[in-house]
């Protein structure tokens, strides 16, 4: 029987041709190519390696193997695609109330804006509770300082943007790219946040315009990194 002939890449056979490497050389510069073409591989493996929670573990009995119970973690994610949820995640109105009644009086709202920092608020229906606007610092300039009102008497629902068709919206699943050009488009700081991407769809959340400025920065960030990483391995690459 025929012994099975040992194959070389062309760049293997390139390398020992042009540099007349020894036996011992030739096969150290074989292990290192194979080493640096599965990196990529292992490490998206090793990425990917989720551990048992405590809740799971519970279950297991000691004679169940540890994969047994093994939760799927999500992803973690990745800075270069920042979207209106991580924005959101990111956001000081998933700590605080974020909501006030179409009735409420304008300075009860800005009262909210003044404690917790912040210069918008949603404004629901007074029965139902439904998002069905919004309230922001400007309309509190414009609409009542400006025109002599008093921010005792005026109700919410008399200065705030209302209606469906008026708010500007996002889905969870925006790139934030996008959430900045509605912002633009629309000259608000300011966008609710719909659960999925139909427009009738439940109003989750609200970001600001720094939350979006945080997502910007973070994703520049990863860019950055994302590109050294490539020059660094191409430079590995060539030293060889």
């Amino acid at each position: 029987m025929l012994a099975r002939k040992r194959s070389y890449s062309p760049r293997i056979y390139l390398a020992k041709s042009q540099l007349h490497l020894s036996h011992r050389t030739s096969r150290h510069l074989l292990a290192m190519l194979r080493s640096i073409t599965t990196r990529g591989a292992s490490l998206a493996r090793h990425s990917r390696v989720v551990h048992t929670t405590s809740a799971a573990r519970d279950l297991v009995s000691p004679t169940s193997s540890p994969l047994d119970f093994q939760e799927i973690a999500d992803e973690p994610l990745n800075p270069l695609y920042e979207t209106a949820q991580s924005a959101l995640d990111k956001s000081c109105y998933t700590t605080i109330d974020w909501k006030i009644s179409e009735d409420s009086m304008v300075i009860d709202a800005i009262h909210r804006m003044v404690a917790n920092d912040i210069g918008a608020l949603a404004v629901t229906h007074k029965v139902h509770g439904d998002v069905i606007g919004v309230i922001s610092e400007r309309d509190y300039l414009n609409k009542v300082v400006f025109l002599g009102k008093s921010s005792k008497t005026t109700s919410v629902s008399e200065i705030g943007t209302m209606m469906a068709a008026n708010m500007v919206t996002v889905s969870r699943g925006n790139p934030i790219d996008r959430c900045m050009e509605k912002m633009i488009d629309n000259n608000c700081r300011h966008l609710l946040v719909r659960d999925e991407k139909a427009h009738d769809s439940e109003i989750v959340g609200m970001i600001s315009v720094k939350d979006i400025v945080k997502c910007t920065l973070m994703k520049h960030k990863a860019q950055m990194q994302h590109m050294k990483d490539i020059v660094t391995q191409q430079n590995q690459m060539s030293g060889l």
